[in-house]
C-alpha cells in the first residue's frame, strides 16, 4: 500500500461511511433500500446514541457473560444478551459460531427483528464485537453498530444508567447467511503465501512469538505470514475502551500488512479478540474475514505450518 492511500484513508474514515459488503443480491430491492436508508457506520459515539436512544427501530443490547446481568449498571433501554448463547464449546473452550438455527432464538428473545437497528455494547470490548461478527454473518451487518467506548464512555459523558436491564417484546429475525465473513483453515492454507490475504494475529506479543504457552498439546507460535496487532493496542486504554486516534489506528493496520489489494483475515486464540480487529477492519473499509477456528484449531493440526518468533515467517 502506498503512503498516499494511508493518508487518504486516515482522513476519509473521519467523514465517510466505511465500505460494507452488500447483501442486496439476497434481499428484495425495496427491503434493502429501507434497511440501508438511515444506517450509520460500524461504530457510533455516545452522543449519537443519546440522540437516538428513543428511536423505535433501535434494539440496544448489553452483551456480557452471565455474571454481567447482575452488574447493576445498564444504559437505559438496554436488554441483556448472554454472550455464551451465541458461541459454542469446542475442546472445552467457549468458541466458534453455532449453527444458524441455534442463533435465531437468542437474538429474537433479545428483540432483534429484520428491520431493527441493533446497537451493541459490553465489556471487554471484544464481546460486543463478537456479537457484531455474528450478526454480520447472519446478514444483518448493515443494520448493526457497536457503541465506541461502551458503558465506560457512556458514564464518562454523564449519561444515566439503570440498575436492571430492560425487558421487551420478542423479535422476528430472518437470517440470510453470508459466505464472506468466516473462513476455514483450508481456505487460509490455499492462500497462505499469496498476496491476496493479509493475516492479522490479534493475540498478545508473547503468544504470537511462542514465548508464552497456550494450552497442553497446542503448538506455540503463529500462522506463517501473520503479523501481530494486539487488539487492545487499538484502544485508548482497557479502562477507557474508546478507539484510538484514527491516524494511529490506520498506521497500526498498515504495519500489520493490511492493504487495499488483500483480504484482511483476523484470528487470535479462539476468535474472541480477533472479533475486535475484524470490527475495526470493517470500520476502516477493508475487505475482511474472521478465522473462527483461530490458533486453537490451527495449532492442533500438525500438518499445518507454524512460525516462531517476532517475524511473520
Amino acid at each position: 500500500m502506498t503512503v498516499p492511500f494511508a493518508a487518504c484513508l486516515a482522513s476519509a474514515i473521519l467523514t465517510a461511511r466505511p465500505a460494507q459488503a452488500s447483501i442486496s443480491a439476497q434481499l428484495p430491492a425495496p427491503d434493502q433500500a429501507a434497511l440501508a436508508q438511515d444506517a450509520p457506520g460500524v461504530l457510533v459515539s455516545v452522543d449519537w446514541l443519546a440522540e437516538h436512544l428513543q428511536d423505535s427501530s433501535i434494539v440496544l443490547l448489553h452483551v456480557g457473560m452471565p455474571s454481567a446481568r447482575s452488574s447493576g449498571e445498564f444504559i437505559p433501554r438496554a436488554r441483556f444478551m448472554n454472550y455464551q448463547e451465541i458461541v459454542q464449546v469446542r475442546d472445552g473452550l467457549i468458541v466458534e459460531m453455532p449453527p444458524v438455527d441455534e442463533l435465531i432464538e437468542p437474538f429474537e428473545v433479545a428483540g432483534v427483528s429484520d428491520a431493527s437497528l441493533v446497537v451493541l455494547y459490553g465489556s471487554p470490548a471484544h464481546l460486543p464485537a463478537r456479537a457484531y461478527v455474528t450478526l454480520d454473518y447472519l446478514g444483518h451487518g448493515a443494520r448493526t453498530v457497536v457503541l465506541d467506548g461502551g458503558l465506560e464512555a457512556w458514564k464518562a459523558a454523564n449519561h444515566p444508567v439503570e440498575a436492571t436491564p430492560a425487558q421487551g417484546p420478542r423479535g422476528l429475525f430472518t437470517p440470510i447467511t453470508r459466505d464472506d465473513v468466516l473462513v476455514s483453515a483450508e481456505w487460509i492454507e490455499e492462500r497462505l503465501f499469496g498476496p491476496e490475504i493479509a493475516l492479522i494475529d490479534s493475540r498478545p506479543e508473547g503468544e504470537y512469538t511462542g514465548r508464552l504457552p497456550t494450552r497442553v498439546g497446542a503448538r506455540a507460535g503463529h500462522i506463517p505470514g501473520a503479523r501481530n496487532l494486539y487488539w487492545e493496542d487499538l484502544l485508548v486504554a482497557s479502562e477507557n475502551p474508546v478507539l484510538r486516534d484514527s491516524t494511529d489506528v490506520v498506521i497500526q493496520f498498515l504495519q500489520a500488512g493490511a492493504n487495499d489489494r488483500a483480504t484482511v483475515v483476523n484470528y487470535c486464540w479462539v476468535g474472541m479478540r480477533a472479533s475486535y480487529t475484524y470490527l475495526i477492519a470493517k470500520h476502516l473499509g477493508y475487505d475482511t474475514r474472521l478465522y473462527d477456528g483461530s490458533w486453537n484449531e490451527w495449532s492442533m493440526n500438525d500438518s499445518l505450518p507454524a512460525a516462531l518468533g517476532s517475524l511473520p515467517f
